[in-house]
Order: C-alpha cells, then structure tokens, then sequence
C-alpha cells in the first residue's frame, strides 16, 4: 500500500518538476497515465504543474523499486497531493487563487468553467477551490425561472432544489444566506439563450423571499449589482438598503416560528424610521435604491388591485408567486426629488403603468398623487381605529 506520507525527498519533486518542463504538459500527463489537474497546482517560478501527475513521478523517483503512484493509488486525492507538497515547501495554490475571474470573463458552458477552475461543475451557487467568494449561475435555458439580471435595480435569483420544498440548509442556499448576512459580495454569471457564461457583475445579497410556485416552498433571492467586491467602493445608501432587506427577510420564514405579516402601518413606520428620502447613490450604475418595506407597504396597500381610478380591470393572469401583476411605481421620481415612501407610490396593472409611463403623464400624475395620498391616510387612519 502507498502512502502519500511515504514522500519525505523534495530533490524528487524537483526532479518530477524539471521532466515536466522538459517533456511538456501533454507527454507528462499521458506518461504517468493523469488528466489535466482542475484544482491544485505547484507553482513553480510562476508555472503552473499539475499537482498529482507531479506527485506521483517525485513518488516513483524516490522509491524506484515501487514506481510511480496510480491514480488510483492516491490517499486523500487533489488535496492530499497538495498537502504533501506544501509539507515539502513548495508553493500550491488553485486556479482561482493564482488568476480570480474578471467581470466581462466567458465561458462556453458550467463545464468549461470547471475545466478553468475545477470544483463543481453543476451547481448554481458554488465557491471555486481555495476561493471563499460566492459563484451564482444563472441559465436563461435552464430549469429555474430566474429575472433577467440588470445593473440598475434589484433582480430575482430562484433558490436551489428543484424537486420538494427548498430548504436554507441546500449548499447553494446556505452559501447565499452567509454571503446575506455578512453583506459579502457575490459574482454572478449569467447565461442568455445560446449564448455563454459571462461573469456579469459583483452583486451583493439584499434578502430572500419564500415563495409557493408549483405546489411547493421555494426561494427567492433578491440580488443588486455593486461596482465591486470592496464594501469601501459601495456607495454610503446602499447599506440602508441592506439593513432593510435583512429585516424583511426575518419576516419571511416559513414554519411555526413565523412572525405575523407586518401591517402597513408597521411597514410606513420601518420605511420613515429610515428616513422618506433617498440620496442618490454615488457609483452610476445603480441609481436608486428602492425601499424593500415602502414597496410591500403599498402592495398590502392595494389588496391586490389596481389603485388607479383610471382602471378599466385587472389581467386575469397571476405572476409566478400566484399573486396579481402589479408594479409598484413612484408617482413623482425619484430622480426629481421624489419620495421613496408609499405616499409617493402607487400599485398599477401592466396596463396602467404603461399609460402613465407613455401617455399624459402629467396628468396621470397630478391624479395619481391624490389618489395615493389618500389611500396612504385611509390606511393609517384604519390601523389607528383597529
């Protein structure tokens, strides 16, 4: 039986080094019967060489009369050959480790991604080898109905688990709710139709929802693009946001331990304790964080209907919460010293919102803004009463 621990020479490990190089990377691997490494590589004078092939000739090298390992013979695998080669003093480090990927990076296929990095090759939120950042795929053609990704406001990633209700405790959701709670920044890769994986922005987790789609509980997380992964480079707003979203999201739990719906009375007080307004963020790609609680006041607001008096009926189809299509839009905007608050918002149908964003908007908003004034103090009014 070989024992990786057998290994004590490094002079063999120079020596399987300088046949590497002299016989190149293909004949090497195809002499010692290896394919290419995906995870760990020695770095040696900025070479990277396959870690176990390496192992396995320094092995041989030293113990002549038992020959080179088998791939089968490995103890422990890719990281045990790393840890026989860090004991020896040399420099081990993974793909991600060496060269990080760059927002703009493509890759045909998740496969091709782990030939370049190794890892998983199939899940939709990974980390990569010897890389504690968070990876989130998303396929325009796979089996999740993610939103389409966008670089100026919020957008929805379907949890992990495609069969049964979701848990939290999933790989992929755990890793989205660690990097939620300690606002670390995520990559996000994105996949159009026939198209590539592209590494499209550094996101950061703004909250989760549970949803029941398909007879069943699942995720859904909210993700906002961020200039980078450095929390110095995130303009001062966005932490208001983050704060916002992790109250909301303990309201979301499902199971026995659930706290009751806040009200919209709660949900106004949550949105004024932060403050009405917005101050526009500093990095241009993100315009304006929208209040999480101000959004799903107004919706509680609505009762599921249009708030327009304009209305002549709502779709008969639902979204893929089974909830009625609405948008929630802000009557004077934000860009023009508009409120982030419900007094400021209204909930209209696609076909509403369509007219007042291509129509008379003028007129649409000196209507609107009456009528959200007024459902604003109708509510408050009746929360006072009950």
């Amino acid at each position: 039986m070989a024992y990786l621990s057998d290994l004590t020479d490094s002079a063999a490990v120079e020596d399987a080094i300088d046949e590497f190089r002299m016989v190149g990377r293909e004949a090497f691997l195809e002499r010692y019967g290896f394919r290419k490494s995906q995870d760990y590589f020695v770095i040696a004078d900025g070479e990277r060489i396959d870690s176990k092939p390496v192992v396995a000739a320094a092995y041989g090298r030293q113990f002549p009369e038992r020959g080179p390992l088998k791939a089968r013979q490995f103890s422990g695998g890719a990281s045990g050959a790393a840890r026989t080669l860090r004991r020896l003093g040399f420099t081990v480090a993974t793909v991600a480790e060496v060269r990080p990927p760059v927002v703009g990076e493509e890759h045909p296929s998740r496969t091709d991604v782990y030939d370049f990095y190794g890892g998983d090759k199939v899940g939709g939120v990974v980390t990569l080898p010897g890389d504690s950042t968070v990876n989130v795929f998303s396929d325009a053609d796979g089996p999740y109905e993610d939103d389409p990704p966008t670089i100026t406001e919020p957008f929805g990633y379907r949890g992990q688990g495609l069969e049964g209700p979701q848990k939290l405790s999933q790989r992929g959701n755990a890793l989205l709710e660690s990097a939620r709670v300690a606002q670390e920044a995520v990559r996000f890769w994105h996949r159009p139709s026939g198209g590539s994986f592209t590494f499209r922005t550094w996101c950061v987790v703004l909250g989760r929802t549970w949803v029941h789609d398909q007879q069943r509980a699942q995720l859904q997380w909210m993700l906002q693009a961020v200039p980078g992964p450095e929390r110095g480079d995130w303009p001062d707003a966005l932490q208001l946001a983050l704060d916002e979203a992790a109250a909301l999201a303990e309201d979301e739990v499902i199971g026995p331990e659930a706290k009751p719906d806040p009200t919209y009375a709660e949900l106004v007080d949550r949105v004024e304790s932060r403050g009405q307004g917005r101050t526009r963020l500093g990095a241009p790609r993100l315009d304006y964080p929208r209040s999480a609680a101000a959004r799903r006041a107004v919706l509680v607001r609505s009762g599921g209907s249009c708030e327009s008096p304009r209305c002549t009926g709502m779709p008969a189809e639902r979204n893929r919460s089974d909830e009625p299509i609405l948008d929630v839009d802000h009557i004077k905007d934000l860009a023009r010293g508009g409120d982030d608050h419900p007094r400021n918002m209204i909930a209209l149908c696609p076909n509403c919102h369509a007219c007042k964003t291509r129509g008379d908007t003028r007129r649409w908003r000196a209507e609107l803004a009456v009528v959200a004034a007024a459902a604003n103090e109708r509510a408050l009014h009746t929360a006072s009463e009950a």
